[in-house]
């Protein structure tokens, strides 16, 4: 009996492999040009590679090393049932797999806006159908390795497949092609006719850059399966329709061309307020007349404040809005009404929408099963607590230990603080439900902004053993 149910077992699992089997794999950045995935506007299945390539890292043992926590949803990352299956069958054992690139999650929100920036300036169910996935084993002690990346996306609306992933669109990712897209950042442009067999015109580089910025490596990789797809309209389509109004301006494409330049932000005043930065609006945009409105988010149209930019191409408004998740700016055009009033007219872009957390993922409280992280609503300097499930104790653990508010890194004098177990548990927001932690929040009544940083510290026995990056210690990409 035992033989004939392992028997059962064996020819069960190659059954479900044979059906879970992906369409092939991806071993060079050449390999990219025979598929669908983010070639075409406005998908971001490109854009959503480069960025996982550049935050895995490979150890001296060939593992595949993240720099985050997919369990604990960073960066928008889910757990994936694998169902209906589209990838290959995988035991308990051999590890989960998580899913990236929903744009509709709160944690996509820490995406750096290159990613996200489609998504936000066009309409349409393609924007977001792009997805990586990895299938992840954790090693314990905060270490997770993946070991084996997709590439997926869901079917088309238009099929009426429901919402999983379509298996003949699934795609393995082979460790040399994420090693090939690391490299780029730092490529002499020189080596890469011998290297992958590709003239690469400057011309075409630069148009390219204006339009995705700097990101290390980004541009050449749009650059490279632009040559190898033989699509000259690709990334220059999704260059021009960067812009809530795809029709307005498509008989002029260098009129539209310079739209990419623009760059919209939310940033935080010394009081807790949403601070609106602009910069790169074209001449002929400011000639017309434009303002920039701050709203309440991505899919509202509450217009919270607005402010005329006159003839400045770059510039910041300070508004009295109190910081909160989801505050989104657009650019719009400016009306004139009997030549007095000024009302907004149509929408020329938007921006990314504000993360309550500054992008930053939660700080490793060291030695602990426990993670501490930095956010802001309502104004306020704010800290939440993710606990493993498995950390039963960590309340007696944790009974004199505190999170102290800073002003600044160098500062040893918090301004404020809490114990961590007088946290509340989180009850009604997308953290509350992570599977395999319980998340706490602690609202303080320090003020945000910039410079302010949250500290562990463990009373007695450790003392610090976490602290948070400064609120906009970086550059918002």
């Amino acid at each position: 009996m035992i033989g004939r149910g392992f028997l059962g077992c064996f020819i069960l699992c190659l059954s479900l492999a044979s059906v879970c089997a992906v369409k092939g794999t991806l071993n060079s950045i050449k390999d990219l040009k025979g598929i669908e995935f983010g070639h075409t506007f406005p998908r971001h299945g490109l854009m959503l590679l480069h960025w996982i390539a550049n935050n895995i890292y490979n150890d001296n043992n060939g593992n595949m090393r993240l720099n985050f926590n997919p369990a604990r949803r960073d960066y928008g990352f889910h757990f994936y049932g694998n169902r209906p299956c589209s990838l290959p069958f995988l035991l308990p054992e051999s590890g989960r797999y998580y899913s990236l690139g929903n744009m509709n999650s709160n944690g996509s929100r820490a995406l750096p806006y290159y990613v996200t920036r489609s998504f936000y300036n066009s309409r349409g169910p393609e924007r977001n159908m792009d997805r990586v996935v990895l299938r992840v084993r954790d090693e314990g002690s905060n270490q997770f390795i993946a070991d084996e990346v997709y590439v997926t996306q869901h079917y088309p609306l238009n099929e009426n497949r429901g919402t999983g992933y379509d298996p003949t669109r699934t795609y393995r990712v082979n460790v040399i092609l994420l090693r090939q897209i690391q490299n780029l950042s730092n490529i002499n442009l020189n080596v890469i006719p011998q290297t992958y067999h590709a003239e690469i015109n400057h011309s075409s580089l630069q148009s390219l850059r204006n339009t995705w910025g700097d990101t290390p490596g980004l541009v050449l990789l749009l650059a490279l399966v632009l040559h190898f797809t033989h699509r000259n309209i690709l990334f220059k389509e999704q260059a021009l329709r960067l812009t809530s109004q795809p029709q307005s301006g498509m008989d002029n494409p260098r009129v539209e061309d310079d739209k990419s330049l623009i760059k919209l932000e939310v940033k935080t005043t010394d009081r807790g307020k949403a601070r609106i930065i602009w910069s790169g609006i074209p001449k002929r945009l400011l000639d017309q007349g434009v303002m920039v409105v701050l709203y309440k988010s991505n899919g509202s149209e509450s217009k919270l404040d607005r402010v005329s930019v006159g003839g400045k191409a770059s510039g910041s408004y300070n508004t009295s809005v109190p910081l909160n998740p989801g505050l989104q700016v657009r650019l719009h055009k400016k009306v004139m009404i009997l030549c007095v009033f000024a009302t907004i007219g149509d929408e020329i872009c938007r921006s990314s929408e504000f993360h309550d957390a500054n992008r930053e993922i939660p700080a490793y409280i060291n030695d602990y099963d426990a993670s501490l992280q930095l956010f802001v609503k309502d104004g306020k300097a704010c800290a939440r607590l993710y606990v493993k499930k498995s950390f039963t104790a960590w309340k007696k653990t944790f009974n004199n230990s505190w999170v102290g508010f800073y002003s600044s890194e160098g500062t040893l004098d918090h301004k404020t603080w809490q114990w961590a177990v007088k946290f509340s548990e989180e009850s009604c927001s997308d953290w509350a439900d992570i599977p395999g932690y319980d998340v706490y929040v602690y609202k303080s009544s320090m003020t945000m902004s910039p410079g302010v940083q949250a500290r562990f510290i463990l009373e007695k026995s450790g003392g610090e053993k976490a602290r948070t990056p400064p609120w906009e210690r970086l550059v918002q990409g």
